[in-house]
């Protein structure tokens, strides 16, 4: 009962933190909002809220997420940059564990194999968090690029490292060739796992949309179910994947990459399916990112009060520091001199690696592991102040050297005016030919609400008089249906004949063509009446 009520109180805080941000932050981030969220929710309930599962974090939540963000990259675009990914994921990351390892040990004399705990768990970074930093600022195109690969498979090399240091800290000895060796294994056997899954899985539902399966004893929609095995996708393939012991998380955002290619040459075997599926991973992502904050929030407070405070809180504190200095040390210098950025991108990729919840969760794991418990509220409260950090400093730096985004206010004051010249355009011609005037009267209202035009009190008015009268006849129903789809198709006429003078604002357009689009098909049938 206490899980699910917990799974219920994220969603539900993910949900308010996403209002709050559309009615009365817009240049804020969602996800500080949500973090605010979780801080206030652990502050008020107590830490007795929290059951943080590191396995299940990573599994339902992380996975799906990768999952998601991979369908978002072309596959052909990622072959093209392995050398890259490679080199910011493994060498840039082993060479970032070191420095900030031998920092820790030359500088505050802790134990080299602890040194390296911290170290490994302070290297992935978060591609939602970035997320956080730079809402509203423009990130240098190929800067992006980068940090998006990164955060897609850095994950692994920082699981990988992790073990090994464990394993160090534990038996007192250091296994190179055999960390080496589990690395290629976990990582190439991640990709030929998530390879080989992923093109079973999409044969299979393509073979399954073709044959159009009809079930016998009632009417549901087959692409429901294959819907669902869809979503369950990510989460089936990281604890299969982490079982036979390859990077779950490798094996997820391949899958992810191998499902865009199924879409781009299958949007019209089924739209149905591909539709409701767009609609299923942009809920989901923003849910489960909301999710990850809220979490992260209520998690920080937990580090930060009772039995997980460390004895040596300035101690914790000052390794923070230290491990998010070398970090954007090591980052700097490499995409200076390897990747050959220019001085004011390299300062971006550096500050650009944030640190969220991933990190939280390899920090946990140790809890698992025969690590003192003092050691343990050591590491928590070090990586919390290292997440900090790595959120609070480009917040601030980036708003002073990177450009501004047009501001979403401008954009949708823009949209907003050929929104309404559109339905003014369309009651206009509708005026021209003889409609039934209870026919009008509705379409009149409908077309209207487009714009925000009707009160409370009209939709009121409007709901007493659709409960009181009569169901129509059929006649009725197809001549009200085809009055819609005709003013529907005079406002995307409008549309077509503006977009090209407003092409600074074609997201907005786009967004407002699918809009008309939907609300024409909510008219191509009247069974639901």
């Amino acid at each position: 009962m206490h899980a699910f009520m917990l799974v219920i109180g994220m969603c539900l805080a993910a949900s308010i933190a996403m209002i709050i941000q559309n009615w009365f932050l817009r240049k804020i981030s969602v996800n500080y909002i949500a973090l605010l969220i979780g801080i206030l929710l652990a502050l008020v309930l107590g830490a007795k809220i929290i059951s943080f599962q590191p396995e299940l974090f990573m599994g339902l939540i992380i996975a799906p997420l990768l999952f998601f963000e991979g369908q978002q990259n072309r596959l052909y675009n990622i072959a093209r940059s392995w050398k890259s990914i490679v080199s910011i994921t493994v060498i840039m990351i082993l060479i970032a564990t070191v420095f900030a390892a031998f920092s820790l040990k030359l500088m505050l004399g802790l134990s080299l194999s602890l040194s390296f705990i911290l170290a490994a768990i302070s290297t992935p970074t978060d591609a939602t968090a970035t997320e956080s930093v730079t809402h509203g600022l423009k990130i240098p195109h190929v800067v992006e690029k980068y940090l998006k690969n990164e955060s897609l498979f850095n994950d692994a090399s920082g699981i990988i490292l992790l073990n090994m240091a464990v394993s160090w800290y534990l038996s007192k000895h250091l296994q190179i060739g055999f960390t080496f060796i589990r690395f290629l294994y976990s990582a190439i056997g991640g990709i030929l796992f998530g390879l080989l899954a992923s093109v079973v899985l999409v044969l299979i539902r393509q073979q399954l949309l073709r044959r159009n399966l009809k079930f016998v004893a009632n009417n549901y929609d087959p692409t429901t179910a294959i819907l669902l095995l869809y979503i369950l996708t990510p989460i089936l393939l990281y604890y299969a994947a982490e079982e036979i012991h390859v990077s779950g998380i490798i094996a997820v955002v391949v899958s992810g990459l191998i499902h865009n290619a199924e879409t781009e040459r299958s949007r019209l075997t089924n739209l149905n399916f591909i539709y409701n599926g767009f609609q299923t991973i942009r809920t989901l992502s923003d849910l489960l990112n909301c999710i990850v904050f809220v979490g992260l929030g209520a998690s920080l407070v937990l580090v930060m009060q009772g039995k997980f405070l460390p004895s040596r809180i300035d101690l914790a504190i000052i390794i923070g520091v230290v491990l998010y200095v070398a970090n954007v040390f090591v980052r700097f210098l490499y995409s200076y001199v390897v990747l050959k950025m220019g001085s004011y991108d390299s300062w971006i990729f550096a500050l650009g690696g944030i640190h969220g919840a991933v990190t939280f969760a390899l920090a946990y794991t140790l809890d698992a592991t025969l690590i003192s418990s003092s050691r343990f509220h050591l590491i928590l409260f070090s990586e919390a102040t290292l997440i900090i950090l790595s959120m609070i400093i480009p917040t601030i730096i980036f708003n002073f050297i990177l450009p501004k985004k047009r501001s979403d206010e401008e954009q949708e004051m823009a949209i907003d005016k050929v929104k309404e010249d559109m339905v003014k355009y369309a009651l206009t011609e509708l005026n021209k030919i003889y409609l039934p005037k209870k026919i009008r009267k509705q379409l009149e209202f409908d077309l209207k609400a487009q714009i925000d035009e009707t009160s409370m009190k009209d939709f009121l008015h409007e709901l007493k008089k659709s409960i009181k009268q009569p169901e129509a006849t059929s006649d009725e129903l197809e001549f009200r249906d085809e009055i819609y789809r005709y003013a529907f198709r005079l406002e995307r006429n409008y549309l077509g004949q503006v977009a090209q003078q407003k092409q600074e604002y074609r997201e907005g357009f786009l967004s407002l063509y699918r809009e008309i689009l939907l609300a024409e098909v909510l008219f191509l049938n009247s069974d639901n009446e």
